[in-house]
């Protein structure tokens, strides 16, 4: 009996199940590596990857309390907060560095050139916003465009038989389009950088009880990148199957993005006591979807972002 009692004080604690929504799109594959190589039990947390596919979905999802947390562009968590649905974004998973932008015909040279036509987007995602923030750089809306809803797939086929003027979308349509199309790249995130970062962010009930479980995941996803840097071509034939493609598509996809690592996370979310990047495109977004009606209240860039959790981790 002495013996039984003792076996079973010793035993670990079990670890707690967090489930994490994401989408199917490949800068997300760290979370799959920290899953697989143990990155997130040795933590001391468990966690259970969602695949959710569209804003809606997202957003029940949030609403039901079926997720603790999600993986969404920064503008996403603005978004969501507009419309009462509150998160903390605590790191940045992965950027945009090419892969997304605006494909046009050679007779669109710049932005004025798209007054009244057709450009095809699909709405509610990373592409509706930068569609928004170009035009308002540019001093237009997208009531000065005749603008299509479509899916991304769907934008590309539509630029590419002349159905479209323009399309908003990302790889690898983005070269497809302009391969096949005849077009160009009017803009992209190559040239703009820190507008689409994919960050994770969990709920207020979450971030108020479990905040030492939220700063391991954080590591956890941390060390995984980490290790991908390390062994890029081992990680990717980890991650390249939960997208249904191989190591070497996977590999070429990311191309168009960029994991970021502590370095980057340090300089996103900025060092203690100074706002970074993050905060830049929080507070747009808000101005953007205020504007276009997408959202009905304001919401501060603050109300949205932690740093706490990078700044914990870079020390």
């Amino acid at each position: 009996m002495l013996i039984i009692l003792l076996a079973s004080c010793g035993s670990k604690p079990q670890t707690k199940m967090y489930r994490i929504g994401l989408g199917p799109w490949v800068g997300f594959g760290p979370f799959y590596l920290a899953k697989e190589k143990g990155f997130f039990r040795e933590a001391g947390v468990d966690v259970d990857l969602i695949v959710l596919t569209g804003v809606a979905e997202r957003n029940s999802a949030l609403k039901a309390g079926r997720i603790d947390g999600l993986a969404a562009p920064v503008d996403y968590f603005v978004m969501s907060a507009g419309n009462n649905l509150e998160t903390k974004v605590v790191m940045a998973i992965d950027e945009s560095t090419g892969g997304d932008g605006i494909v046009a015909k050679k007779g669109i040279q710049k932005f004025e050139d798209l007054r009244g036509k057709r450009l095809a987007f699909q709405r509610g995602l990373p592409s509706e916003f930068f569609v928004r923030a170009m035009l308002r750089q540019h001093g237009l809306k997208v009531e000065d465009l005749n603008t299509v809803d479509m899916e991304t797939s769907e934008a590309g086929a539509a630029f590419i038989t002349n159905k479209v003027d323009a399309a908003a979308i990302w790889e690898p349509w983005l070269t497809m389009a302009r391969e096949e199309g005849g077009g160009h790249i009017l803009a992209s995130t190559s040239d703009h950088p820190d507008l689409i970062v994919d960050c994770l962010a969990f709920n207020n009930e979450v971030m108020a009880s479990s905040r030492e479980d939220v700063q391991k995941i954080v590591n956890a996803l941390l060390k995984a990148i980490a290790y991908w840097k390390a062994n890029a071509a081992e990680a990717n034939q980890v991650m390249a199957p939960h997208f249904q493609v191989d190591a070497a598509k996977y590999g070429a996809i990311l191309s168009g993005a960029k994991f970021c690592d502590l370095e980057r996370n340090r300089s996103y979310f900025g060092a203690e006591g100074v706002r970074g990047p993050v905060y830049q495109v929080a507070e747009r977004a808000a101005e953007i979807w205020k504007e276009a009606g997408v959202i009905g209240r304001a919401v501060k860039a603050d109300s949205v972002v932690d740093p706490g959790f990078i700044h914990k981790a870079a020390r």
